[in-house]
């Protein structure tokens, strides 16, 4: 088999380091890329900056069409893919493996540490809470990475590599509580990284384990790369639950029609000081902080009274690091119907949290402009705000008792 016949096809996996498929494929094969639609703008930006750097250093064929035409007119003897275990990349990859015929098409490695479907309940089942799916995961381990790291072996040291690096050596320490201050810059901000596969979840849990860090704060990290695995393994199992509610009973759930409520909620008008800030934080950049994530969340679904969809549609299309088991089943999380649901009386104050969260309003007031100068106790409690401000579009005492009523009608 000469090296023109063997492909290695990127998609989700745009890096050089800890790559199984491109070490199956060899240093000879022929690296392609199809250029597919990206979830939206800020993703493409991303996928752009990912794919520059892999070119940089390996020659890489991009194509523009539909892969299930593109890669079978290519005429490979052979082809490596990355498994791709969402409902879309698996339908696409087995009209591909039949276009090209048995056996050519294989994969080796996917995005996770712990590919989806291996771990099983001591029942056979697949895992539906995630508390016993960490415990799971835990027991069975990551592989090490394959290959080197970014800086050993000749392997480049990547934009993506040096974020990882920087969070390593800034904000690790302390991530712990950190993670929950929007105001300040406590995450790791990788996870767009994550989601075009310019860092694998294998390379970051190796270094992780080795950082200077409390081990409180390592392990929570590594928490949040377990979830990311774990709304990967039930989406596999129930592909169903990219659209639909994981608890069935929410199939007639009183939810409102979407109207002027969802605009204003999309473009940070609600007249919530923390809603509005983390709307307008993704409107601007693309991303928005986890903790205003959930209670943006939250007030859609439990104070506008709007579906999920509706709101996890909107984070597609905005989102840098937007992943389709994890936004999906996220969304679910804060309305109540999905996997690990918060228990349906948990219904987030916005201007508790907004008071929690950011206590000195330095995230609102970097996002909302109209409230620079306004004490942090008025911004809290939505009192002599300027008149360019609006005014709250609902009352949350009154629209968490509707919410509570319709919860306990599905109860």
């Amino acid at each position: 088999m000469s090296c023109a016949d063997r492909i290695v096809w990127l998609r989700r996996d745009l890096r050089l380091h800890d790559h199984p498929a491109l070490a199956a494929g060899g240093p000879d094969a022929r690296v392609v890329v199809v250029r597919e639609p990206a979830a939206n703008g800020f993703q493409r930006a991303l996928v752009d900056a990912a794919l520059d750097e892999v070119r940089a250093h390996r020659t890489v064929e991009v194509f523009d069409g539909d892969p299930r035409e593109v890669i079978p007119g290519l005429n490979p003897a052979k082809v490596w893919v990355s498994a791709d275990f969402t409902p879309s990349g698996l339908a696409r990859d087995r009209a591909v493996s039949d276009a090209l015929g048995p056996g050519v098409m294989e994969a080796a490695g996917s995005a996770y540490a712990v590919d989806p479907g291996i771990l099983r309940t001591g029942q056979g089942g697949h895992y539906k809470v995630f508390t016993p799916f960490y415990r799971a995961w835990c027991d069975y381990g990551a592989d090490d990475p394959v290959g080197g790291l970014p800086g050993e072996d000749g392997l480049p040291v990547t934009r993506a590599w040096r974020d990882w690096c920087g969070f390593l050596r800034d904000r690790l320490d302390g991530y712990a509580e950190n993670r929950d201050i929007p105001a300040i810059d406590g995450t790791s901000r990788i996870s767009g990284w994550l989601a075009v596969g310019a860092l694998h979840p294998r390379s970051l849990l190796a270094t992780l384990a080795v950082a200077d860090a409390p081990e409180d704060d390592k392990e929570a990290f590594a928490r949040e790369l377990v979830f990311r695995e774990f709304y990967a393994d039930f989406l596999h199992h129930r592909p169903e639950t990219a659209h639909s509610d994981v608890n069935p009973r929410f199939a007639g759930f009183r939810w409102n029609e979407s109207g002027s409520e969802f605009d204003l909620w999309a473009r940070g008008r609600t007249g919530f000081p923390i809603v509005d800030a983390g709307m307008r934080q993704l409107a601007a950049t693309g991303w928005m902080h986890n903790r205003v994530r959930m209670l943006v969340a939250s007030f859609l679904t439990k104070d506008l009274h709007l579906p999920w969809q509706a709101g996890a549609e909107h984070f597609r299309r905005h989102l840098v690091d937007f992943d389709v088991a994890s936004n999906q089943h996220s969304w679910q999380w804060c309305a109540g119907t999905g996997t690990d649901a918060s228990p349906y009386f948990r219904v987030f104050n916005p201007m508790a949290q907004g008071k929690k969260f950011d206590p000195d309003a330095r995230y609102i007031t970097r996002w909302v402009p109209e409230l620079r100068g306004v004490p942090a106790g008025d911004i809290h409690a939505i009192r002599n705000l300027p008149s360019e401000y609006p005014v709250p579009i609902v009352d949350h005492a009154e629209e968490r008792r509707d919410a509570l009523a319709r919860y306990e009608e599905v109860r």
